[in-house]
């Protein structure tokens, strides 16, 4: 039971860093669509201002749960 528990306390932490590093390029992906509407046009801002908000909560969820010690 003990291996359980531990195999479990491993996968949480490989996953927390998954979604950090996916907050990370999600928050990229939207600020590279934001940079002017250069690249596809005016009309991705609104799709770019939402990435970047969802990326930015998900880095702040997971580095706060990172901070607490995987709680």
């Amino acid at each position: 039971m003990l291996d359980i528990i531990n195999w479990r306390l491993r996968n949480t932490k490989k996953h927390r860093k998954i979604l950090f590093a996916s907050g990370i390029l999600i928050s990229l992906a939207g600020a590279a669509l934001m940079f002017n509407g250069a690249i596809l046009g005016e009309i991705t801002t609104n799709i770019a201002t939402v990435l970047g908000i969802a990326g930015m909560g998900l880095i702040a969820t997971q580095r706060r749960a990172m901070n607490r010690g995987g709680e």
